[in-house]
């Protein structure tokens, strides 16, 4: 049952009264576990009452909405931009949610290329994708079989005939996630746009180690006298039993560590005789690493925002969006081209969910006035 704040925040939303403020508390609200679907039947229920009696006009709301937000940028310009842009993409976020959800049609237009498969490298160098696997089992040279495909997860056996350490590649592409079980029974969600290089089984008397490009969700399988070992590019996150998110995108300018549960120690690799060579984080921390300085910094923040991804939620809070962009090509299996340079540099709150890729830009042309151009996977913004 909801509580009468949170309902009352929900309301407010829904009367387009709510503050920015109340906004941004709803959305994290909505972020916590089993929250998102008490809000959607929360809505359906009053939607239908509302709607069979006076069916609410939300693009009127968003179009005064918009009208508001080009007033109020001429008179205080960059500050109020940023200000009113952050409340109206989280307004129309939840809005296109309460549409698409329970008046709109299924978008025949999505863009997300699904030619692109989700690959495995094993270790002769055989490189095939997951659908062709033979009878869902991933076999070794000699045909032995250490893992099995389950739905959307592949899950390793750890029977490897062999006390050598044999890797296989995982390789996801833009526009989809996937999760992994490694032979420990340490659990792996993988994000779009992710690379991850593991031993098919962990051998005795050897860390456990993989090797990360892009993002990951670590549920580590605690085992002391076997530390865990995410190598990612210069950064090294050695654990024992822990749940970690870790982001390492070749495009961004740092790595970034979050912690969930347990403890983590940082290291840049060849530092290790320096005093900052390890960083330890505890629950409810970020570490991160710019590539081009020497320290990692570490600070205090809600993992609930840097975790959404696994739940299929995009998450902004204080983003540039040159780097929000970013985050959209890897989800939606898209390039994206911005001309805009001053757009690149403005700094939003918003939070996305199943809108496609369309809706998405057009809360941003709602929100801060901006041109675009979509065509087969490629979105052009002038």
């Amino acid at each position: 049952m909801l509580r009468p704040e949170v309902e009352q925040l929900i309301v407010k939303f829904l009367l387009n009264t709510a503050t920015a403020a109340e906004l941004d508390e709803l959305s994290d609200w909505i972020l916590l576990e089993g929250n998102q679907e008490v809000f959607d039947a929360y809505v359906q229920s009053h939607l239908e009452i509302i709607t069979a009696l006076n069916r609410p006009n939300i693009g009127s709301i968003k179009k005064k909405l918009a009208h508001k937000i080009k007033r109020d940028k001429k008179k205080r310009f960059f500050k109020s931009i940023t200000q009113y842009a952050a409340i109206a993409l989280l307004l129309l976020s939840l809005g296109y949610l309460i549409q698409l959800k329970f008046f709109a049609k299924p978008d025949a237009n999505n863009l997300q290329n699904k030619q692109n498969q989700i690959t495995i490298t094993l270790s002769n160098g055989a490189v095939e994708t997951l659908t062709a696997l033979e009878e869902n089992t991933v076999m070794e040279v000699d045909g032995s079989i250490i893992g099995a495909l389950e739905n959307s997860k592949l899950v390793y056996t750890g029977t490897a005939n062999t006390e050598d350490l044999v890797y296989n590649t995982l390789q996801i592409p833009y526009g989809k996630q996937f999760q992994l079980v490694l032979s420990d029974g340490t659990q792996v969600f993988l994000n779009s746009g992710t690379s991850l290089k593991y031993p098919v089984a962990f051998v005795k008397g050897k860390e456990r180690t993989v090797y990360l490009t892009g993002e990951a969700y670590f549920d580590v399988m605690e085992d002391k006298e076997h530390p865990f070992v995410v190598h990612a590019n210069e950064m090294e996150i050695e654990v024992l039993g822990t749940e970690f998110n870790v982001s390492h995108y070749p495009e961004n300018d740092h790595i970034q560590t979050v912690l969930i549960e347990g403890a983590v120690a940082l290291q840049i690799n060849g530092d290790a005789t320096s005093e900052i060579a390890t960083t330890r984080l505890e629950p409810g921390t970020k570490g991160e690493w710019y590539k081009k300085e020497s320290e990692i910094s570490v600070e205090k923040v809600d993992t609930r925002i840097y975790t959404a991804w696994k739940h299929g939620r995009l998450v902004f809070r204080n983003t540039a969006f040159s780097k929000i962009r970013q985050a959209l090509e890897r989800h939606y299996n898209v390039a994206i081209t911005n001309n805009n340079q001053e757009l690149d540099e403005q700094v939003f709150d918003a939070t996305f969910d199943i809108e496609t890729i369309d809706q998405v830009l057009e809360s941003f042309s709602k929100s801060y006035t901006i041109d675009y151009s979509i065509e087969n996977n490629e979105v052009r913004i002038q």
